[in-house]
């Protein structure tokens, strides 16, 4: 009724409910009612549409936030206790064989070490029992974090079904539920984009992307003209965070929607194949000692060479992420129809794949730079479909500086970690939330064929830091990237 009478009140709307708005460590019942409520504004206040979903995300994300801090730190103290625990056992046994020898002291000298290993037993359990309590409240807060950031998230996607409206005369998607997609994208680059450790809230955004093939053609043509061209230029401000960013959100769309149709997998993995190899061309133009320098070298290269081609290799390894999720997608039988996961000598393979091979065996090395299990699971898939054979790059790298099967090897960690956690759309571990994903979603699926008997095939030992490959390949985070200014108008 108030805002009937006054209409020009938005901006006091928009104060207020910032000002009641509920500290993130309130109970969830509380959040949940009033993120409910602050929604339901937005029926009759159109014009704060933008500032009120604005106050939702930045609240849920600052939730999915403290979620991660709060595991990390869970895993942390879990390691913490396995070793404190291994230094008590070894301490009393220590303490066992001391007692044991000294049976033939005086008895008061015995009573006293018998005092004083008591103590000692006392003041270690004391700590046990202080670590095991701590470790007991910090699961227990997890997991009331975890289900708040599921009532919320669930909330937002429930809000965002019911305005999803299709146009009846036409069939397709209502204005006014493409000018909320626009809303939410542009949101999502200003609020979930610069966020470090997000890693639900971006979902709110694939959600919405499966709702409308034009949808997800528009946030991929953002995020490949976020890339820009891959030669740098004066006139260019995207920062290299930026560019990485977006070719791991790239990466990550494609390989987990379910949604995409082949075509357009294929334009993305075309797109960004057509990006490295002019990349490479660049590089060999401005290289002036590129007709001396040796693989080797190439393969030893040092930090700062490293950070110099950093956009390079994330765009690189958003396709190896990219083919070992959707080959089947990006590849087709003699006959046109569709492949034989049990005959696959004799798939072909769609244009757009043509360069990648010079990407994986270039002197940059790729392989070298991405996340491990990346580059060893495309190096098995490729091999299992006869795409390519790359086994022996990674043993080389492995030889000469240990970048593709240890990651603290590296010298250059902070490199390292950017490539390892850019993988924005990880499983869904929300029990509620992933309710609305599940159907959308693309689960790891195993090559047909048998990885021994390819591996035998291509006369190499299976190394023992491949067995939890398969277990790193499906479940992995996510990194900041600054906000964007403008939307490109680029899709596929």
């Amino acid at each position: 009724e108030i805002h009937r009478a006054i209409p020009t009140c938005g901006p006091s709307l928009v104060a207020a409910l910032a000002e009641s708005w509920p500290f993130r460590a309130i109970r969830a019942n509380v959040q949940v009612v009033y993120v409910r409520n602050v929604l339901r504004c937005l029926e009759y206040a159109s014009g704060v549409r933008r500032e009120v979903l604005q106050m939702v995300l930045n609240h849920v994300l600052q939730i999915d936030v403290e979620v991660q801090v709060e595991l990390d730190d869970l895993e942390s103290d879990e390691e913490s206790e396995v070793e404190d625990t291994g230094v008590f056992e070894f301490e009393d046994e220590e303490q066992s064989d001391a007692k044991d020898g000294d049976q033939s002291d005086a008895k008061d000298d015995e009573s006293e070490e018998s005092g004083s290993d008591s103590d000692s037993d006392s003041d270690s359990e004391s700590d046990a029992d202080s670590v095991t309590s701590d470790l007991g409240r910090a699961r227990y807060n997890a997991k009331k974090t975890v289900a708040k950031l599921d009532a919320l998230m669930s909330t937002l996607l429930t809000w965002l079904e019911r305005h999803c409206h299709v146009d009846e005369q036409t069939g397709e998607m209502s204005e006014s539920t493409s000018r909320l997609f626009l809303l939410f994208l542009d949101l999502f680059d200003t609020v979930i984009l610069p966020t470090f450790k997000s890693r639900y809230t971006q979902f709110v955004l694939f959600y919405f992307s499966s709702q409308n093939a034009e949808y997800s053609d528009v946030f991929l043509g953002t995020m490949v003209g976020n890339l820009g061209e891959p030669m740098r230029s004066a006139h260019d401000r995207v920062s290299s965070v930026t560019k990485v960013s977006a070719a791991a959100y790239l990466g990550s769309f494609v390989a987990r929607a379910k949604f995409l149709t082949p075509s357009v997998v294929r334009s993305v993995v075309g797109v960004l194949v057509q990006w490295a190899n002019t990349y490479m061309d660049w590089y060999e133009e401005q290289d002036v000692q590129s007709v001396v320098r040796t693989y080797a070298q190439a393969l030893g290269a040092p930090q700062a060479e490293i950070e110099r081609h950093v956009v390079f290799f994330a765009v690189s390894q958003a396709i190896l992420y990219m083919f070992c999720f959707r080959w089947r997608d990006l590849a087709e039988s003699q006959s046109g129809g569709p492949i034989v996961e049990t005959e696959l000598d004799s798939v072909c393979w769609c244009t757009e794949l043509e360069g990648l091979q010079r990407i994986v065996f270039s002197r940059l090395n790729p392989l070298h730079a991405c996340a491990p299990a990346v580059a060893q699971q495309f190096a098995s898939v490729a091999s299992q479909t006869n795409f390519m054979f790359c086994y022996a790059v990674l043993q080389q790298n492995r030889r000469t500086n240990g970048y593709a099967g240890d990651a603290t090897a590296s010298p250059d960690l902070a490199l390292r970690n950017k490539l390892d956690s850019f993988f924005p759309f990880d499983p869904m571990a929300l029990p509620v939330s992933r309710q609305f994903i599940d159907g959308i979603y693309m689960e790891w699926q195993d090559v047909g064929d048998e990885p021994d008997e390819l591996d035998q095939r291509e006369g190499r030992d299976i190394p023992e830091d491949e067995a939890g490959v398969m277990e790193q390949i499906v479940s992995m985070s996510i990194s900041p990237v600054p906000p964007l200014s403008a939307l490109p108008g680029q899709t596929f």
